[in-house]
């Protein structure tokens, strides 16, 4: 929360005391609260978020490391609960593309570990807000920063940098093109121990760097000192005011500049106004609390009537008093374009204010108006009562801290009963007493819009507060009252409570179609996950069935191939014999020439058989042959054509794997959270296997103590015989 943040909230909420709050959301309490929190709200409803994606860890080896860092840092032990809890807020906020650790009591050690682990991580955003890296570690990440393809997002407020690290980040900003978000910006004075500490030099770094910086959208540099010298003193010279003036001539990509909190002072504010003149691309800028007096709201008109592409601008906690208010005002008269006003504790009073007012009646285009402290009697007020009427831009207004009166809200009323823009109205510390906040009630019977109202630090009494909780159950369809620092009875305002409650869940059970829509998706989806699921079992299905089809065809073939060479080699071994019977008889055939007459006629015959015996050998050699060719070629078609089947059984595990991988990832959480309990439940048993040990060993005591005394006595009885 910046410093602007901070002093809306003791402007409008300072005299508020400990109480119920009578609204369900903590968040939308606080933010209504300050002075500047409406800059951002647009009076639109905000779409539901996306569903935020589940965070990869990080790697161990990469988490080992900074652990180890941040013990160094910390001078604490790895295995120390401080440990544990860094350990378990890189496990919850670190992940592929961003790592958020703020006031995670981060050093030096730290900003260099990260410089080295995170070089080739895909990382997007680094948030280091709130530790203590100074200017070593900011040094480091600056390095990290050149060489990283990714990085587009750095956030290092409150890390005790100096000025050395504001110039180097300076000269990084003039050859950078990729970084998209920058912000060195402090909290609230006094949030921090560790707050940057710049000067009027680092100021004029940054607005050379930017004059050269085609990529960089946000820049936050709020309480950093720009309006200060190496010495500490002012910078009469305005030398950091006068380089972003130039920037801001020149820039082109620049979205978000904050500069509050930097005593720029008059001149200072100024010169950035007079280069928002002459600026295109700028949509917010943030110069609260710099001490700027009149002219700066003379100028402010002068640059919103030539700018059309500012929509948020803050120039709470300047006292630009009522004849700046009066310029700005004659500049909405033609500005479209601004969507946020912040003039907070601008001292305008009734004067300035009734010309804002009356220049918004022809205004379409302002939707957040803030004039809280700003000494505004009942006259300032009747002007915002009347303006009320004919404006149907305007979605939220803020006069907290004003002494309006009861009158003011008489008036308020009237309008509320036809107005159908207003959602968001603030009259917190106005003075305003049982009429007035019972009038604004009974207004709400016809009025749907208002969403949000405060009446806290008022005059309300008790009996008002009565009235107004039986008022509240059947007007108006308010989500948020703020009624406390009153008189009221506790049990009004817990009834108040339960009211708005009530009707922020009736609304909030009504399904938007965003909502429709998304839960839509959300089924099919689960569909999607079924069927992949149905798909994967049939594939493991399918390949278990292929894999035995394989092995059975394969051990088939192996025995066919056995049984072949077997065949073979019995018709080798056949035709073998038959030859040396050939060779044997051609040798007897030799020999016995002279018996040849005599037993031709046996020869012949045996020459007959034996040649019968080799015709048909060798067709049996030949029909084998045409089998094993038979068989070669089914093999050949069987083992083609299982190829094929596999290839197509490995694309669908494919497929089926990469589900697999994704299921796998979503039950990684539901592993993490199994071993913490199996922690837990090992520690159970230890200290039970513990108690039991004790209660043993304090038995065994026990019948050691028995058996001495038994001994004892009957050594005793023995003496006694004796």
């Amino acid at each position: 929360m910046s410093a602007h943040d901070t002093e809306s909230v003791r402007s409008g909420h300072g005299r508020q005391q400990k109480g119920s709050v009578v609204d369900g959301s903590e968040v939308d309490d606080v933010r209504s609260s300050m002075g500047g929190s409406h800059l951002g709200y647009a009076g639109k409803k905000a779409p539901a978020a996306p569903a935020k994606p589940e965070a990869v860890e990080l790697p161990q080896e990469m988490m080992l490391e900074l652990v180890q860092a941040f013990c160094r840092d910390t001078r604490s032990d790895p295995a120390s609960a401080a440990a544990d809890k860094f350990r378990n807020s890189l496990i919850t906020n670190a992940g592929d593309s961003s790592v958020r650790l703020r006031n995670s009591r981060l050093g030096m050690h730290s900003g260099v570990c990260m410089g080295k682990v995170f070089k080739t991580h895909p990382l997007a955003t680094l948030d280091l807000q709130g530790n203590v890296m100074r200017d070593v570690g900011a040094i480091a990440l600056i390095a990290l920063l050149r060489g990283h393809e990714t990085l587009r997002n750095l956030t290092l407020g409150c890390n005790d940098l100096g000025v050395e690290s504001a110039i180097a980040f300076a000269r990084e900003l003039s050859s950078n093109n990729k970084l998209l978000s920058l912000d060195l910006g402090n909290e609230a004075a006094g949030a921090s121990m560790y707050n940057n500490r710049f000067n009027a030099i680092a100021g004029v770094a940054f607005g050379h760097a930017l004059v050269t910086n085609s990529s960089l959208t946000h820049l936050g540099l709020v309480g950093v000192g720009f309006g200060k010298n190496q010495d500490e003193q002012a910078d009469t010279e305005s030398q950091a005011a006068a380089a972003i003036k130039t920037a801001l001539i020149v820039n082109s990509t620049l979205k978000v500049l904050k500069l509050g909190s930097n005593g720029l002072g008059t001149g200072g504010c100024v010169m950035a106004l007079q280069g928002l003149s002459q600026n295109h691309s700028l949509q917010t800028l943030d110069l609260s609390y710099n001490g700027g007096g009149p002219e700066v709201g003379v100028v402010a008109g002068r640059a919103l009537a030539a700018n059309t592409t500012l929509t948020s601008l803050s120039l709470s906690h300047n006292r630009i008093g009522p004849g700046g208010t009066s310029s700005l005002a004659a500049a909405m008269l033609r500005n479209t374009s601004l969507q946020a006003l912040d003039l907070a504790a601008c001292d305008m009073r009734d004067r300035g204010a009734i010309a804002l007012a009356n220049a918004l009646e022809a205004n379409a285009g302002l939707v957040t108006c803030n004039c809280s402290s700003n000494n505004l009697t009942e006259y300032g007020g009747l002007a915002w009562a009347d303006t009320l009427w004919t404006n149907r831009a305007l979605q939220s207004l803020v006069l907290n801290d004003n002494p309006l009166g009861d009158e003011v809200a008489v008036n308020i009323a009237g309008v509320l009963a036809v107005n159908t823009t207003l959602q968001r109205l603030d009259l917190g510390s106005c003075k305003i007493g049982d009429e007035g906040a019972l009038a604004i009630i009974d207004a709400l019977e016809s009025n749907q819009t208002l969403k949000h109202m405060r009446l806290f630090d008022n005059l309300i009494s008790e009996m008002g507060g009565m009235l107004l909780a039986d008022m509240l159950e059947s007007h108006g369809s308010l989500h948020m009252l703020d009624v406390r620092s009153n008189q009221v009875a506790h049990a009004a305002m817990l009834r108040v409570q339960r009211e708005c409650s009530r009707k922020k869940t009736a609304a909030e059970s009504q399904e938007p179609r965003a909502l429709s829509a998304q839960i839509k998706v959300l089924r099919r989806k689960e569909q999607k996950i079924l069927e992949c699921e149905f798909r994967i079992g049939r594939a493991e299905e399918a390949r278990s069935e292929a894999e035995r089809v394989l092995r059975e065809e394969t051990q088939a073939l192996s025995e066919a191939q056995a049984e072949s060479r077997i065949k073979v080699s019995e018709a080798q071994h056949r035709l073998s014999n038959c030859l040396q019977t050939v060779e044997e008889a051609h040798k007897g055939l030799s020999q016995k020439k002279g018996e040849r007459d005599k037993i031709k006629a046996d020869g012949e015959a045996r020459l007959s058989e034996l040649t019968e015996d080799l015709a048909k050998q060798a067709e049996d050699r030949e029909a084998l042959q045409g089998q094993i060719d038979e068989a070669q070629a089914d093999l050949d078609a069987t083992v083609a054509d299982k190829n094929s089947r596999l290839s197509g059984l490995n694309t669908e595990l494919s497929e089926s794997r990469s589900a697999i991988q994704e299921l796998e990832r979503q039950t990684a959480e539901v592993h993490l959270k199994l071993r913490e309990l199996e922690g837990a439940r090992a520690g159970f048993l230890k200290k039970k296997k513990e108690e039991e040990e004790a209660r043993v060993a304090q038995e065994q005591a026990e019948r050691a103590a028995a058996e001495a005394a038994r001994k004892a006595t009957h050594s005793k009885s023995g003496k006694k015989k004796k």
